[in-house]
């Protein structure tokens, strides 16, 4: 049966009957608000109806060309966007278009995004945000500064901005992940050093050869393109910084200076574990030749005890065990290199003011598209993209807060259904969008909702919640201290520049010796090691020269 363009079936994945009504009821409402919408003209007409394209740096599958949040969005804007999302290398895409000229009406290209604004293809967003765009205007208010260049003018907006308060989060920004069995069958002890995780590992590996059905993978890494940084930026979270990128800032008599990790004692240390576990059959001996959807499936075979990242790297597959495989979860902790270091892992709020949304010189229409995002950032769109529609999605209690049934928290089990029917991820990874606590006291994102964190958790993340005595496995890091020129990683370094020169440089020597660190024989590791810090260690000068200056002038004007 076919609907207005849905087919029914697509709508009906989930067995449980409450969550095939609610996905039904789901559909229903949204017709309901169409047919209503219409009628009351508020449709944009035939002749007003616009296209765009748009480009994005993630892979995701194409849009499926319907979603419940997509729809919505279509019929009160009249705009039908045509995506185009990431396959390959994302810099090696941008250096293709940029020197084609071939360009999207917007485009979103990670921290890629200022070298289209260095070659001239991006178009000054200020006039039109204070003419057209009150959304904008008012919930990046307090972010406006910090994302003008050095002309003056903001050329994108930021995929997230914080205009009220924090909030605070089920998972931490990044950790070393444990499988909840070897910690439950270990009796809940709480890791904080590099051997400790590794010894509980290996002490499960032997003891358990077989997992899910096929062999137990002890610990894998990431090292697909880009995304290596989940195996190469490990050694500034040993040494207990959050996410600074490249360099770490440490501060010396009041002034943060910018250093180099990676040839630091504690990167050592980190390459030589992970070459004695290599050798002895714990880390995985595809870890280097995976990609990331490879890893995605290892992380939800169940079959994988441990691994570092990002948690936004790793949240499909632990979405995919809380449905499927709840005892094969991953818990997080704040590792270090050893006790004498106190660590600081968590992220302190910030905007991301070198990426974004932009509009490019080939748009046409540079008026219909900022009011297109800012339709996209206010308020009510972002409770539909980010919660959905109310009383089929979410319901509001008698202090007006948002809480979600146990059959609606079922629905959003499914990463499929989330992406695909509902469309979150098509309306939110790459577009404006807002975090933190709304005016009325309600966060924008459903799992960081303040009194829901722990009540909204799977009863296999409560149970592990419970033997730590914490409510959110965020608690089990130290409270973030406040650095005002926060994240290090945000600075862009000029293309072209000597310091870009050195930098592409140096992750050419970390993509090939790290393989050779992990993988060599252990009578082999220091002559690697010593080759390895001879190889790179001239490479930093120019890059450090630009971070530090960025970091001064921050801590300037921010």
């Amino acid at each position: 049966m076919e609907l207005n363009g849905f087919v029914e079936n697509n709508w009906l994945t989930e067995k449980s009957k409450g969550v095939d009504v609610l996905k039904r009821k789901s559909l229903l409402v949204l017709l309901l608000i169409i047919i209503t919408v219409t009628a009351t003209g508020a449709l944009v007409s035939a002749q007003q109806r616009k296209a765009f394209t748009v480009f994005m740096g993630e892979a995701l599958p194409d849009y499926p060309g319907s979603t419940i949040v997509g729809d919505i969005i279509d019929k009160e804007t009249g705009v039908k966007l045509q995506r185009e999302y990431l396959v390959g290398d994302l810099e090696t895409k941008v250096g293709l278009m940029i020197a084609s000229g071939e360009l999207p009406d917007m485009l979103m290209a990670a921290h890629f995004t200022s070298l289209f604004k260095d070659a001239g293809l991006l178009i000054p967003l200020n006039d039109l945000v204070e003419k057209h765009a009150p959304n904008i205007k008012r919930l990046y208010a307090k972010h406006w500064e910090q994302l003008k260049q050095e002309d003056g003018n903001v050329y994108w907006l930021p995929i997230q901005a914080t205009p009220y308060g924090t909030d605070s989060s089920r998972y931490p920004e990044l950790g070393f992940f444990i499988n909840k069995k070897v910690l439950k069958e270990a009796g809940w002890p709480v890791i904080k050093t590099l051997d400790q995780y590794f010894d509980l590992i290996e002490s499960y590996a032997k003891k358990h050869p077989t997992q899910n059905g096929g062999k137990t993978i002890g610990y894998v890494t990431l090292f697909d393109s880009w995304r290596s940084f989940a195996t190469t930026n490990v050694p500034q979270h040993l040494m207990g910084y959050p996410n600074e990128g490249e360099f770490v800032p440490v501060l010396e008599d009041g002034k943060y200076i910018v250093r180099q990790y990676h040839t630091s004692y504690a990167a050592k240390a980190y390459y030589k574990k992970l070459n004695e576990m290599y050798n002895k059959g714990i880390v995985d001996k595809e870890t280097f030749v995976m990609n990331y959807d490879q890893y995605i499936e290892k992380l939800s075979s169940g079959r994988v005890l441990g691994t570092f990242n990002q948690y936004w790297q790793l949240q499909e597959a632990q979405e995919i065990l809380l449905r499927d495989d709840p005892e094969n979860i991953f818990i997080p902790f704040p590792v270090v290199v050893d006790e004498m270091v106190e660590e600081y892992q968590r992220d302190i709020p910030y905007i991301q003011a070198t990426q974004g949304m932009a509009i490019t010189t080939a748009c046409k229409d540079p008026v219909a598209a900022i009011k297109y995002l800012d339709y996209l950032i206010r308020e009510e769109t972002q409770h539909l993209i980010q919660w959905g529609i109310k009383g089929v999605h979410y319901e509001v209690d008698a202090n007006g807060h948002f809480y979600r049934t146990e059959a609606q928290i079922k629905m959003f089990l499914d990463p499929d259904w989330v992406r695909d029917v509902f469309g979150r991820q098509y309306y939110y990874n790459s577009f404006p969008n807002l975090r933190g606590i709304d005016e009325d006291g309600n966060s924008f994102m459903p799992d960081r909702q303040p009194n829901l964190i722990y009540a909204d958790s799977q009863p296999t993340e409560k149970e592990a919640m419970d033997a730590y005595g914490v409510k959110a496995f965020s608690e089990l890091y130290n409270t973030p201290i406040d650095k005002k020129y926060y994240p290090l990683w945000t600075v862009t370094v000029p293309a072209g520049s000597p310091a870009h020169i050195e930098q592409t440089r140096m992750k050419d020597i970390l993509n090939g010796y790290v393989p050779k660190l992990v993988m060599s024989k252990p009578n082999s590791f220091e002559k690697v090691w010593d080759d390895y810090v001879k190889d790179i260690s001239g490479l930093m000068k120019e890059q450090i020269k630009v971070y530090q200056e960025q970091i001064d002038w921050r801590m300037e004007n921010w």
